[in-house]
């Protein structure tokens, strides 16, 4: 499994979340994975559906536990509205259910470009928005 690479709270990250990984979310979240992409599609998520998918993935993509808690603490919950970072939650959850958008099924060849190129432009206040990525 691969990593989704997304610019948000200042720079390129790696976010993963791996079995170990979306099952921690499960216990945190009280919901599995597809219960959780659902309420943030929705409109009906938890406050950790968003903070708890974005901290391990960042921990899945290779960033030390601390720096991903003191990250995800910096950049969320003060200035902007939890709203501004669903998208960012619902795209690294996306990318664990159902790979990268520029993942073809099956499997790559030996050889091919494992390296994800979504991005999610991050406005001057942090938090991360959409932009005309790849």
């Amino acid at each position: 499994m691969r990593g989704v690479d997304l610019t948000w709270a200042g720079g390129e990250h790696t976010f993963l979340l791996g079995l170990d990984l979306l099952r921690a979310l499960e216990v945190k979240c009280d919901a599995g994975p597809m219960h959780i992409l659902q309420r943030l599609s929705s409109g009906q998520w938890y406050v950790d559906d968003i903070i708890e998918t974005i901290r391990l993935g960042l921990e899945g993509g290779g960033l030390p536990k601390d720096a991903a808690r003191n990250l995800v603490k910096r950049y969320i919950g003060h200035d902007e509205p939890l709203t501004s970072f669903v998208l960012l939650a619902r795209t690294i959850l996306m990318a664990a259910l159902y790979g990268a958008e520029d993942d073809p099924p099956g499997e790559s060849k030996a050889g091919e470009n494992q390296s994800p190129t979504h991005s999610l432009a991050e406005s001057g206040d942090g938090h991360a928005s959409t932009s005309g990525a790849e």
